[in-house]
């Protein structure tokens, strides 16, 4: 924990103020660099009084979904590292460069907005300040063969985490949440492998708190969950993928089936799947996932497994 955030957690924890000399005199630092510390945190959104007599009291905290913010909030103890703050190029970036010098499954990187997020086939996610963007480092001992399903396994995490929030979420296959029938949260996985063991996953999640008006499709977590906070829906998020991530190491996808299909937004709709070049891959009737994860579609009298695609659904 870094003199900030151990300034924060102080605060925090006498919400009736602390001095600075007792500020200090606890963390081991001047009383100057404890003044450094609070001015930097007023520059991020917290509000701290500052009296005589009283010293420093913690009024009020940024609506962020930063790693200072959503730590304390995470009841799994999965999770054990948090890095990122207000504003990152992409979560997804940094959880890669992590993951490349060995950080350890269960790190997580966190930020309330992105000024250069992406999404599936290297498309531009829209990532606006106040949203929940969350990039996680598994390391499975699995083939890479057997991780088609987690991108599916992700997505549960999400919606059993979403749905502790009283919201009532549905899937998409292959990597989008719904709420309402629009776009409330996207995942995107990337991973680093040999031909018979993975080294990293990084599973990135961008979910929108409020809903985005530029982007008519989409959806926002407050529609249905009026004022929640960023960081409560993230720490609700990253608990629900914890929970789903390891029931999956310990029963595989064919465990979570049925639970899925209880999700499930395609089940019994017409859809077409195409590559991101137009090719149709498949188009009929949606009949679920398989174990592996692959879209099963009922094209004619045929059933078509599809493992990676763009569904449309026919009207």
């Amino acid at each position: 924990m870094s003199t900030r955030e151990s300034v924060l957690a102080a605060l925090r924890r006498e919400p009736g103020g602390l001095s600075g000399e007792l500020l200090a005199s606890e963390l081991g630092v001047s009383r100057v660099a404890v003044s450094k510390h609070v001015s930097a945190l007023r520059s991020e959104g917290y509000e701290i009084d500052a009296r005589a007599g009283e010293g420093y009291r913690l009024v009020s905290s940024p609506d962020e979904a930063t790693p200072a913010e959503v730590a304390p909030l995470v009841g799994s103890g999965f999770w054990t590292r948090f890095d990122g703050g207000r504003v990152l190029p992409s979560t997804n970036d940094r959880a890669r460069e992590l993951a490349r010098e060995g950080a350890e499954e269960g790190t997580v990187v966190l930020a309330a907005s992105q000024s250069a997020g992406r999404g599936r086939l290297g498309r531009t996610w829209e990532s606006p300040g106040g949203g929940v963007y969350c990039s996680m480092v598994l390391r499975p001992t699995i083939a890479p063969a057997q991780a088609g399903p987690l991108a599916l396994v992700v997505g549960l995490g999400v919606a059993r985490g979403l749905a502790t929030l009283d919201a009532e979420p549905m899937l998409k296959w292959p990597n989008d949440v719904w709420l309402q029938g629009r776009k409330v949260a996207g995942i995107l996985l990337e991973m680093s492998a040999e031909h018979d063991r993975i080294d990293w996953i990084v599973a990135g999640v961008g979910l929108n708190v409020d809903t985005p008006q530029d982007l008519p499709g989409a959806a926002g977590l407050r529609e249905t969950v009026p004022g929640c906070r960023a960081a409560v829906a993230a720490a609700a998020m990253l608990d629900g993928v914890a929970s789903a991530y390891a029931d999956w190491r310990r029963v595989g996808f064919a465990g979570l089936a049925e639970e899925y299909a209880g999700l499930d937004a395609l089940a019994g709709e017409a859809v077409t799947v195409s590559t991101a070049t137009g090719e149709v891959l498949a188009s009929g009737v949606a009949r679920g996932v398989d174990p592996e994860g692959r879209l099963l579609v009922l094209d004619g009298d045929t059933t078509v497994p599809v493992f990676a695609g763009e569904v449309t659904l026919r009207t």
